[in-house]
């Protein structure tokens, strides 16, 4: 199987789930930060408990602007070490807390970051817009974001079941209307009925998750029918919680019903899984053939 491995690592990927200043390696991070004495866990008690850990562990490290700058730049550093060609990661538009709570200096790192690796990866950054930021701000950063000509999408995200949407339709209208890709996160922590309320509510173009769309035929169906593509992460589906493990994750079954899949790292800094070795353990646990693989790789592209 190692030269399975080695193939996976080899082959051009897209990581199109991935929030930007968690995208780095959990090597990079001890590289850049020796004297931190963080650890790991290797599950968390749901959504919950990974933000009771970034808020009680990895934001005792990234302090600073140059801390955000830092994180960002091991997001990118790390996809292309795992031959990620293709890089869609969420910038949290929250992040201006550290930019003198200035979107525009976000707006402008972003840019810079985009100019210092585009030789070495297509990265298309996203608005990261999260449900609990006030709404005034979520239109200021978001609009603001949409009208700088910089990023290719907007994702929302955060709290997924009993959580009203309507106050962000005409941000998914603007950025629909300024060719912007939306995305929202639903599904893996909510019922296939989020799911459904979720597409007639923002019709988004991509859902982030959205796993427990194999509950229901007619939600699935509904993802058919609209070509909704699921941008799934595994390792973090089980890190969660969500899923018990890999032989037991519904990503087949969405896959044998037509579901357009992709494969994508969420966190890399948290759930420790690159994309190529996401691949390999879908291989070696008999999930998927190579060709099957294959079709999803491509997916994502």
């Amino acid at each position: 199987m190692k030269s399975a491995k080695d193939t996976f690592l080899k082959l051009p990927k897209a990581d199109v789930h991935n929030h930007f200043h968690l995208g780095g390696s959990q090597k990079l991070l001890f590289d850049r930060y020796p004297d931190s004495t963080i650890r790991f866990p290797k599950k968390y008690n749901g959504l919950t408990g990974m933000i009771d850990f970034i808020y009680g562990h990895l934001n005792k490290i990234m302090t600073t602007k140059e801390d955000v700058i830092n994180f960002m730049e091991m997001s990118i550093e790390s996809s292309i070490q795992d031959n990620v060609t293709l890089l869609e990661a969420s910038v949290d538009v929250g992040l201006s807390r550290f930019f003198n709570d200035s979107i525009e200096q976000v707006i402008a790192e972003i840019s810079q970051i985009k100019e210092k690796y585009k030789s070495k990866i297509d990265f298309r950054p996203d608005i990261g817009i999260n449900k609990d930021l006030p709404l005034d701000q979520v239109y200021l950063y978001g609009e603001t974001c949409i009208f700088s000509g910089v990023f290719n999408g907007i994702d929302l995200y955060g709290k997924e079941a009993n959580q009203n949407l309507q106050p962000f339709q005409e941000l998914f209208t603007t950025a629909k209307k300024n060719n912007i890709k939306t995305k929202t996160h639903i599904g893996e922590f909510s019922d296939e009925k989020s799911i459904e309320e979720t597409i007639e509510l923002l019709s988004p173009d991509e859902i982030q998750h959205g796993i427990n769309a194999v509950n229901s035929s007619k939600t699935i169906a509904m993802i058919l029918e609209r070509n909704i593509r699921l941008n799934i992460c595994p390792q973090s589906n089980i890190c969660l919680g969500t899923v018990k493990n890999l032989k037991a994750h519904p990503i087949r079954t969405l896959f044998d019903k037509g579901v357009k899949v992709t494969i994508n790292t969420d966190d890399l800094i948290l759930f420790n899984t690159t994309i190529s070795e996401e691949f390999y353990a879908l291989l070696s646990n008999k999930i998927f053939t190579f060709n099957e693989i294959e079709i999803i790789r491509k997916n994502a592209f």
